[in-house]
């Protein structure tokens, strides 16, 4: 799948959009070189709009697991990452989110794009490198 297609670059972050026909492999496929383009670029700040994926089914806690182990591993403590799912695909407790902050990975889960975005760039940059806002 061509990132470039799906991905927008602002002054202040990056935001991805999968396309709505994507299955979760694709999906997950999708955010996670989102992830890795904006750490190669020093782009602090991500923005995954996966809102209009309304045909998936909610992943299990293994896939949960699994596929946050991936953007961890991504991000490598160095990008923030918003994302905003249908809420059918949000754990109920947030088990994603809980296992990213465990593996290092910052980030929260939104139903509202505003959210969203109000909480990705009211994140301050505490990381040592050099990477932008």
């Amino acid at each position: 799948m061509n990132i470039a297609k799906y991905l927008e670059v602002t002054e202040s972050h990056c935001r991805v959009l999968p396309p709505n026909t994507v299955s979760m492999v694709e999906s997950v496929e999708l955010m996670t070189r989102a992830i890795a383009f904006c750490r190669e670029q020093k782009i602090r700040k991500l923005l995954v709009d996966g809102s209009g994926l309304t045909q998936l089914t909610p992943p299990t806690l293994v896939d949960r697991f699994l596929m946050v182990e991936d953007w961890a591993r991504a991000a490598r403590g160095m990008v923030i990452v918003a994302m905003v799912w249908p809420p059918k695909l949000i754990h109920p407790q947030k088990f994603g989110i809980r296992v990213a902050a465990d593996l290092g990975l910052r980030g929260d889960v939104f139903i509202s794009k505003n959210a969203a975005m109000a909480w990705l760039l009211a994140q301050t940059d505490t990381h040592a490198g050099a990477l932008r806002a």
